[in-house]
């Protein structure tokens, strides 16, 4: 071979590798340069990149679950992500295409990735879902962000295909299940942060939540991933054609439905239980479950006798107490409040991991429960209110449920005035309905929600959204010095509460928004794990709360500087009217007097709704006869003594002569503490004349 010849052959062997190298770079760019399916496993922790062979970490809280075609992954919404190091992710370039199959449990809380690989929010892309359902494609482009948002919106609980394409020549196309949803014009080549981690599920710092209350001074950035399943998620280096897209979409067959069920809001077994208080540890949700370190006693719930009506202190309200009715219907209340302009709101509702927030059962008889909630108002930034430079103490706050077999119960907050000045704004009752994921507000309350009452029975109802453009957020209250409330929830039973004479009631108006609810709805508490003082809800697929009154009680002082306030809580299925006589009966208590030397009375403490008597020789009761001087405006109802240093025995008991035994209409609970045994005695009684009660030792 003469040297002509040679090179026509080195000229030929190099135009022939070329096309074959420009024939294999073809069909590289029409399969996926990264493809991750979920159904080659090779370790529990891990997810295969099908394309390129490489592991990718799974960090956080996750499953392995039926996917669109497989399995799928569930993120759990909080922690869970896949992480591709910077130097291992695909290299992109003029054009590219990114897919996924998802199946959203709940919308982010703000832009939330499928795909990203950006750095320092400055160059980069991110392919992703937004806080109301839109998905699209942000791309950086000559220094800014190029930013396509769908026009439809990602359904919560379904499949959908999601695809976004870039060119550089003419911009970004989006698409929903296989059709167009979306288009930015535009030229220009992108910049890559190739150095950056590529994550799937989760932004690469913390960012804040969307659809912040107010100025957000108590709103922080914090971590929190996609909730849901995500299936067959692919990069392509080339811009797919709609065709391609569509074919993409139909060649996976119609798939079950995603294994997301609506998680409910836990209070233990249904139906009717045991009057009494119970340790328990409450499940609400795997992936929100699996954050929380706690044993079998995390939480505790309150039963009472005949009625699947109970209350609950569980971690996911801060243990902030519900009222739970016959339907699971949730009707919670505020903690102690303050706030500044630097930190937002300090209150319960800001500790969602329950650092400073704990409850235990000091009594559970059958005549009487209490339950003892101690907190610290903190502010988002785990602040405490006013700290004592010297003690190092800030605000804490006690506070003592009395529950009794009536269905109703006595609350008594107390707290230290020194850390609570007469400048400092405070606010310790707000009355709080709860939606359950998958319902709205107008699901859980009637458009006439509240009904209030004064201590006459005369009333007047509230319906929503009434006169949205008050500014105070008020409304005025009629009738004359209401000082009753009842809740009109879609229920059989409706709670109620009982203020004292005095107190000064508010109900809510305003921050009303059209096409959501005609209720001011927040979603930042309860179950959230946000450090947010206010986020408005914008979908019914979260927990909700949402505010319909608050009132502020008399406060009195108590002993060792300190200042408390009480108020009643119960259900009704009856006549609203009736819990006017209650109301007399708790606030207007009829004298007590003793005969005979075996009892001495101590006076009538509204806090517990219980006389107070003593025995002059402890453990040694004697006979002694007790008369409620009751009228038509000091009627008694449902009739409680405690009875100081009773000992352990039995106690014989007649009402106006007649002898009661333990039942239904007699019930008696020992308490033992460290100077000896008292006795509580719960006797169900109405009455609007003079009643004797007999008491002695069986």
């Amino acid at each position: 071979m003469n040297r002509r010849q040679l090179w026509a052959f080195i000229v030929a062997f190099a135009i022939l590798s070329g096309a074959v190298a420009e024939l294999r770079s073809q069909a590289a760019r029409k399969d996926p340069v990264a493809l991750w399916a979920f159904d080659d496993r090779v370790t529990t922790r891990t997810a295969l990149d099908a394309a390129s062979g490489v592991q990718d970490a799974i960090e956080g809280h996750f499953k392995f679950v039926p996917g669109i075609s497989g399995a799928g992954l569930r993120f759990d919404g909080y922690t869970t992500r896949i992480i591709r190091k910077g130097n291992q992710a695909p290299r992109l370039g003029e054009a590219f295409t990114m897919e996924a199959w998802v199946a959203p449990a709940a919308l982010p809380w703000n832009w939330c990735p499928v795909l990203s690989q950006e750095n320092d929010g400055l160059v980069g892309y991110s392919f992703g879902i937004g806080p109301q359902g839109e998905f699209g494609l942000r791309v950086s482009v000559r220094g800014e962000w190029k930013e396509c948002l769908s026009r439809a919106r990602v359904p919560t609980r379904k499949w959908s295909h999601i695809a976004a394409v870039f060119d550089s020549r003419s911009g970004i196309a989006l698409f929903l299940d296989g059709r167009e949803a979306g288009s930015l014009a535009f030229q220009g080549n992108p910049a890559y942060a190739s150095g950056a981690d590529l994550l799937i599920g989760m932004n690469p710092d913390k960012r804040k939540p969307s659809h912040i209350v107010g100025p957000g001074v108590g709103t922080l950035e914090s971590w929190y991933a996609f909730d849901g399943i995500m299936d067959e998620v692919r990069i392509f280096i080339r811009a797919l054609s709609p065709d391609e897209l569509k074919r993409s979409h139909e060649a996976v067959p119609p798939a079950l439905a995603p294994d997301l069920a609506l998680p409910g809001l836990p209070s233990g077994p249904p139906g009717p239980g045991r009057f009494g208080a119970y340790y328990t540890k409450l499940r609400y949700d795997d992936g929100w479950d699996a954050l929380w370190p706690v044993g079998p006693a995390a939480d505790i719930v309150v039963q009472f006798d005949d009625s699947p009506v109970r209350v609950v202190f569980w971690r996911g309200t801060r243990y902030g107490p519900a009222w739970v009715m016959e339907n699971g219907q949730w009707l919670a209340d505020q903690s102690f409040e303050t706030w500044d302009a630097t930190e937002g709101c300090y209150e319960h509702m800001e500790d969602p991991r329950c650092l400073y927030s704990q409850v235990r059962i000091l009594e559970s008889t059958e005549a009487r429960i209490v339950v003892h909630w101690r907190y610290a108002p903190v502010s988002s930034r785990d602040h405490f209110w006013r700290v004592d430079e010297k003690s190092g103490w800030g605000l804490w706050v006690d506070e003592y449920y009395y529950f009794y077999p009536d269905l109703t119960a006595v609350r008594k907050v107390v707290w230290p005035t020194e850390f609570l000045g007469p400048e400092s704004p405070s606010e310790i009752q707000e009355t709080i309905p709860f939606c359950q994921p998958g319902q709205g507000p107008e699901d859980v309350l009637n458009p006439d929600a509240l009904t209030l009452l004064n201590l006459k029975g005369e009333s007047q109802v509230y319906s929503w959204p009434g006169e949205i453009n008050d500014p105070d957020l008020r409304r005025k209250l009629r009738p004359e010095n209401p000082n009753i409330q009842v809740v009109n929830l879609k229920s059989k039973t409706k709670p109620f509460i009982l203020f004292e004479p005095g107190c000064q009631m508010n109900v809510y108006v305003g921050r009303v928004r059209a096409g959501v609810s005609n209720f001011p709805a927040y979603n930042h508490f309860p179950v959230s794990l946000l450090p947010s003082d206010g986020r408005y809800a914008v979908a019914a697929d979260r927990v909700t709360s949402f505010s319909i009154s608050y009132t502020d009680p008399p406060r009195h002082a108590g002993p060792e500087d300190t200042t408390w306030a009480s108020w009643v809580y119960g259900v009704t299925e009856g006549p609203y009217g009736g819990l006017a006589t209650l109301g007399r009966s708790w606030t207007q208590a009829p004298a007590l007097s003793v005969q005979g030397p075996g009892l001495r009375s101590e006076g009538y403490d509204l806090s517990q709704r219980a006389y107070v008597l003593a025995c002059p020789q402890p453990g040694r009761p004697a006979v002694a006869v007790c008369e409620l001087q009751a009228a038509t405006e000091r009627p008694a109802v449902n009739i409680v003594l405690y009875i100081r240093g009773w000992g352990d025995g039995s106690a014989a008991v007649t009402v106006d002569g007649q002898p009661v035994e333990r039942g239904p209409a007699l019930k008696l609970g020992y308490v033992r503490t460290i100077d000896g045994t008292d006795l509580v005695i719960w006797i169900k009684k109405e009455s609007v004349r003079p009643v004797r009660i007999g008491l002695g030792p069986r």
